[in-house]
């Protein structure tokens, strides 16, 4: 299991960190650091001081869910709460959170060893 949290978490800093250069200037924001952890049930917090972290099985979703993810935490930087204002900032820039967010809720405890 420990071989696999440790590969899963090196491909996963490659690819987030992609992922969030894409997408931050979509949403308008210049994050922090980005760190790849064990965080337990969440797939990713944004901290106070703009550092991203991400749940190494975030590599085992698709791209769009990937996308969701990220673009979910950059919002953040604009919102801490999960507001309108902060779900209108989502849809500015996935205008299928909804489908994409769904996805997560109903298959994201697939996404395990």
């Amino acid at each position: 299991r420990q071989a696999f949290e440790t590969f899963y978490s090196k491909k996963s800093l490659e690819r987030i960190t992609k992922r969030v250069a894409f997408f931050a200037g979509k949403v308008g924001v210049t994050p922090g650091a980005i760190q790849i952890r064990n965080i337990g049930y969440r797939w990713a917090s944004c901290l106070r001081n703009g550092d991203l972290h991400f749940h190494w099985k975030c590599l085992m979703a698709p791209l769009t869910i990937i996308d969701y993810i990220v673009v979910h935490e950059l919002c953040h930087l604009h919102y801490r709460d999960h507001s309108d204002a902060f779900w209108n900032e989502v849809d500015k820039v996935l205008p299928d959170f909804r489908d994409r967010k769904k996805w997560l809720r109903v298959r994201g405890v697939e996404l395990d060893l």
